[in-house]
């Protein structure tokens, strides 16, 4: 019997958010923000996060430098509830660092890679594999070790009956191809958002650019920030408008949503379902600043849900 609900394999870093800016800066200028916070981040270590905050046995699969970041990142992980035993302590490499510039509408990043690109293959063995129900990856064009070899990862994974997602995140490189479409064909669902299905099918209607992918991979669900949300594939679409919600930080709702809608089809629920649960989760963290975890449970999704369809029962 499978050990963990969810396995996320991919990266962990420090997130340093500065949140409340109406506009980046120049070079030689400067600007104010409104907040601060130091919290865990990586697109993968926040999907292990929200996932175990709704209930799953989560493991994060990543690597962390040897220092004082390192330490942070493990203590803060154990205290969210994602088993820490698959993060490994690198002696050469220092922890990765990202900067996340958070307005009201839009975010901007700037990263220190450090450990966040040296995850291997190797990290990932068959036994590791099967020891999960689902295995998501995150950040895959930040991943440059692990590229060359995920599409047989994850063929192994789906021949032991373990089902898989990805999210590519954006390509800080702007070359958006690193043999990802070798890899589509063995992800049950990818989560890309309109930005970077734009940018890897040269759609520029993102819905479109999902049904390209669709013809690859078994289902695409797009995530269309403030527009909600859109699940294609199998013969079926289906759409979710975004909450209604007092934006305070978008800087993780990807990963929310990402953690949302796996947690559901977990769960047993439909397509219809998770893609609604996705963009609960979703809305609910974009009103914190920060990950915002400890905003996030089972009965605050319910809630949300709740409020929109006008049923509290």
């Amino acid at each position: 019997m499978p050990q963990f609900d969810l396995l996320c394999i991919g990266e962990v870093n420090v997130d340093l958010i500065l949140s409340g800016v109406r506009e980046l800066p120049r070079f030689g200028g400067e600007v104010l923000a409104a907040g601060v916070g130091m919290h865990v981040g990586g697109c993968t270590a926040n999907v292990a996060t929200f996932a175990a905050r709704l209930g799953l046995t989560a493991a994060l699969c990543a690597r962390v430098g040897n220092d004082d970041f390192g330490d942070f990142l493990v203590a803060e992980l154990q205290k969210a509830g994602v088993c820490t035993d698959l993060v490994a302590r690198d002696e050469d490499l220092a922890t990765g660092i990202t900067v996340s510039i958070s307005g009201p509408e839009d975010r901007a990043f700037v990263t220190y890679l450090g450990t966040i690109d040296s995850l291997t293959a190797a990290d990932a063995p068959a036994e590791l594999l099967g020891s999960a129900r689902h295995i998501h990856v995150g950040s895959y064009f930040l991943q440059r070790k692990l590229q060359p070899d995920l599409g047989a990862v994850l063929a192994r994974a789906r021949e032991l009956g373990v089902t898989t997602s990805l999210d590519t995140g954006y390509d800080p490189y702007e070359q958006w191809d690193n043999g990802v479409w070798d890899v589509l064909p063995h992800v049950d669902v990818f989560m890309p958002n309109e930005v970077e299905v734009a940018a890897l099918t040269g759609e520029s209607d993102p819905v479109a650019g999902a049904e390209k992918l669709a013809h690859t991979v078994r289902q695409v669900a797009l995530k269309l920030g403030g527009k909600g949300a859109v699940l294609v594939g199998t013969g079926e679409q289906h759409a979710v408008s975004a909450f209604p919600v007092e934006v305070v930080d978008t800087t993780c709702c990807g990963d929310a949503f990402n953690a949302g809608f796996l947690t559901a089809r977990l769960a047993g629920m439909d397509d219809a379902e998770a893609l609604r649960w996705g963009a609960a989760v979703g809305a609910i963290i974009a009103g914190g600043s920060g990950t915002s975890a400890h905003r996030l449970s089972v009965h605050a999704v319910r809630e949300m849900l709740a409020r929109r369809s006008g049923n509290r029962g």
